[in-house]
């Protein structure tokens, strides 16, 4: 399948003045003070740009919000020191109006090849970073989006860090690649994340949303989520393993409460799953890890109807096929006498002999004892598979616990 995107860009050879100013925020040590002293100059030229309008001071507290001119954290930041504005106007193209500026900052198709510390910066427009890729770490825990935030089909080859960082309008992260940690966690009782994560990739590492509160509109379809770490897998040190399997537990634990607060069924049933699995490879000893993966390999934890129904198929065609070669021998034995007889040993409460005729059920009595046997397991082994298939249904049409 071809690829349609456009060539990325090499942010340093970029035209673009708000990669510009990006990248010139980072030659200091602290970039929030360029990144939000220029953000609040900006809202300052736009007021300017606002005063002539005659506003009455409803219109004019509704454009204050609009623009984010309420934000405490705006009021409290340094304005920039006379050098550095001037700098910061030189990366625009000469004679832009400052206050009349494009509400959206569009960074798009863009490389960045060092890492970024956007810490604690504040957006007061909408910032779109669609199909970018991010080479190296990218810092932007605190940051505040004002408004929303795409990064739609971009790639975070090295960890992300949006921690605390606050969505106020939403943000885009659909088919997103993530290469290493992504970590989205906050410790705010009054945030509520809405978030589009269709078809994102997380390649290596279970993204952490620990203390997020996902709201209704949190999208997680197709995402393809890391592997299980595996014991038997590449050589990793034991304690190593253990670790990253108590970090997917304790990941996707969260995100399976967080799935059922907010109705999204099929990512909670997907969670279950997962988190039964690390479970099953992080069980001592080593019987009770046996035990869990045979009950992963016949109904995938509870979630497949179909692996147990065919498990129960095969074992009553096998029951079936064992007395059907007996039976060619016996004249009191058709095939659709082997056939109720296999079957109703497979239904649990069900007698098989209950209408059987006398000289059928002797000769059934006079089967070898290995077919009996093949019938004793499989009345044994019917009601647990068809208890596996009712527990998937459940899970599948109820998911309350």
């Amino acid at each position: 399948m071809s690829d349609n995107k456009p060539d990325q860009i090499l942010a340093e050879e970029s035209d673009n003045p708000w990669v510009k100013l990006i990248l010139w925020t980072q030659k200091a040590k602290l970039p929030a003070y360029r990144w939000n002293g220029f953000m609040k100059y900006l809202l300052e030229e736009q007021f300017k740009f606002l005063q002539p309008a005659n506003l009455t001071e409803e219109q004019r507290l509704g454009v204050m919000k609009l623009l984010g001119a309420d934000s405490a954290e705006l009021m409290h930041q340094l304005p920039l020191r006379a050098a550095d504005l001037a700098d910061a106007k030189k990366l625009f193209p000469e004679g832009t109006d400052f206050g009349k500026l494009e509400p959206r900052i569009t960074i798009d198709n863009h490389r960045f090849s060092e890492a970024l510390d956007l810490n604690r910066a504040i957006f007061l427009n909408t910032i779109r970073f669609t199909n970018c890729c991010f080479e190296r770490g990218v810092d932007i825990f605190g940051a505040d989006f004002k408004l929303g935030v795409l990064f739609s089909g971009s790639k975070f080859l090295d960890e992300v860090n949006f921690g605390q960082a606050q969505f106020r309008a939403g943000a885009m992260f659909d088919k997103v690649i993530f290469g290493g940690q992504a970590r989205f966690y906050c410790q705010r009782p009054d945030d509520y994340f809405a978030a589009n994560f269709n078809r994102a990739k997380f390649e290596t590492m279970i993204p952490r949303f620990h203390g997020r509160n996902f709201h209704p509109g949190c999208l997680f379809h197709a995402v393809t989520w890391p592997e299980i770490p595996k014991r038997n897998g590449p050589k990793r040190h034991v304690a190593s393993i253990e670790a990253a399997l108590r970090n997917h537990i304790n990941s996707y634990e969260y995100i399976r409460v967080q799935a059922e607060k907010i109705g999204q069924l099929e990512l909670r049933k997907e969670m279950i799953r997962r988190e039964l699995a690390c479970r099953a490879e992080a069980a001592k000893p080593l019987f009770e890890r046996y035990l869990r993966k045979a009950y992963g390999w016949i109904c995938n934890h509870g979630t497949s109807i179909g692996r147990p129904a065919l498990a129960l198929f095969g074992l009553w065609v096998f029951n079936f096929a064992a007395w059907q070669v007996w039976a060619a021998q016996e004249a009191a034995l058709t095939t659709w006498d082997v056939i109720y007889h296999s079957g109703g040993r497979m239904l649990p409460l069900v007698s098989g002999h209950a209408y059987v005729e006398p000289e059928t059920l002797n000769a059934i009595r006079a089967a070898p004892q290995v077919l009996h046997f093949f019938s004793a397991c499989a009345a044994i082994l019917s009601p647990f598979l068809l208890f596996l298939m009712a527990l998937a249904l459940r899970l599948k049409f109820r998911m309350s616990v």
